[in-house]
């Protein structure tokens, strides 16, 4: 007996949730995978109830979740890491992993944002990189380079060219949803999409240092701030912007020229939250110190290890996210939502939304009337 159409775009997610392939879901399913391809196609979107309720169980997701009607954001406007510069490093499979995990994110954030009206404290400012000839999108201002941009993005916050406490605060001020997931073994530092209809949402690797997590965030952002689009020079500047953020050439300069070593690297860490290996990039490219300078930092570091893991006495404290927290707070204790209601409600099942939200399963909480709420997007 066949069943009312799914949606393929659905099935694509949840079958890249789970990192298989097409052959690897016919053979645990039983459904033909030519009948699976064209369905994520969109050239075939019928299949017995049977079938759907095999694949649902096979890939661990409620049948509901294949008859919603998301729309996919395949495209990202960025995947930040080392190794996807590379982009054979990091296999397909990840990849599609990686950018399906943040798809996921979107999928029950759009549907949290239904009940709330989110104020963001600050604007998200919106810019483009153009010369003397060059003219801007109407939504957006120009500047002379991606520093510049970083800038006003500071004097915006009322920042002045201090270290920045808590970075994630302040992008989530402006209204973006931040929050890590677990990347797996995909050599991947973060990634962003832009839903129709909704801010930014960036997801970064929750297995990375809290240093680097710092910077991916700064350079994802960056994104955001000046790339409608892709275009080549994205991420040379959107690694630009997060350096002049996080540590502004007025602000940081003194403390580089004071003579860099490992102890004193370490302090500097410290004080601007971002990497060793950063700030001796910073140093070099603000003409500090020379190449071959900054090449025997590099050794120094790598002769104790510290490129691999930089001096856990240096280590600084982490950043979290807390609108999307919020979101699900609100709804489970204002809304009066048991955790197994809300997953439900997002078709997700209990288990993986819990671990997706850093949630363990509470008490249900006494019904009540679901009305809508405000919630403010702050750095506090």
């Amino acid at each position: 007996m066949a069943a009312r159409p799914i949606n393929g775009e659905m099935l694509l997610l949840a079958r890249n949730r789970r990192g298989k392939t097409q052959k690897e879901l016919a053979a645990g399913t039983g459904v033909a995978q030519a009948a699976i391809s064209r369905i994520e196609n969109g050239t075939r979107d019928v299949l017995s109830l049977e079938e759907i309720q095999s694949i649902a169980r096979f890939l661990g997701f409620p049948v509901s979740f294949f008859y919603e009607q998301e729309l996919l954001y395949r495209t990202p406007m960025s995947l930040h890491g080392a190794a996807f510069r590379k982009k054979a490093a990091v296999s397909a499979k990840d990849q599609h992993a990686v950018i399906a995990l943040a798809n996921h994110f979107v999928f029950q954030f759009r549907r949290l944002l239904d009940a709330i009206d989110l104020e963001p404290e600050y604007q998200l400012l919106q810019f483009e990189v153009v010369d003397s000839q060059s003219s801007v999108s109407e939504h957006a201002s120009a500047v002379s380079s991606a520093s510049m941009a970083a800038l006003r993005v500071r004097a915006s916050w009322q920042l002045g060219d201090a270290p920045i406490g808590n970075l994630v605060r302040y992008v989530e001020s402006t209204g973006i949803l931040v929050v890590e997931g677990d990347f797996g073994e995909a050599d991947i530092d973060g990634v962003t999409l832009r839903p129709t209809g909704m801010k930014p949402v960036i997801v970064l690797n929750r297995n990375r240092p809290a240093d680097r997590k710092r910077f991916s965030l700064a350079h994802e952002y960056g994104h955001v701030v000046l790339h409608p689009y892709p275009y080549e020079a994205m991420e040379k500047e959107a690694n630009e912007f997060a350096a002049e953020l996080l540590m502004p050439q007025t602000g940081v300069l003194a403390d580089l020229k004071r003579g860099l070593s490992i102890p004193k690297l370490g302090q500097l860490k410290q004080k601007w939250r971002v990497a060793m290996s950063a700030l001796i990039y910073r140093a070099k490219t603000l003409g500090v110190i020379s190449d071959p300078s900054a090449t025997r930092l590099y050794k120094q570091m790598s002769m104790y290890g510290y490129r691999t893991r930089e001096p856990k006495e240096f280590d600084i404290q982490p950043e979290f996210g807390k609108l999307g927290r919020q979101l699900v707070d609100l709804h489970m204790k204002e809304l009066g939502y048991s955790l197994e209601e809300l997953a439900d409600a997002l078709r997700t099942n209990p288990h993986e939304f819990a671990e997706m939200h850093g949630l363990t399963p509470p008490e249900d909480l006494k019904e009540s009337g679901k009305p809508k709420l405000r919630l403010v997007a702050s750095r506090d």
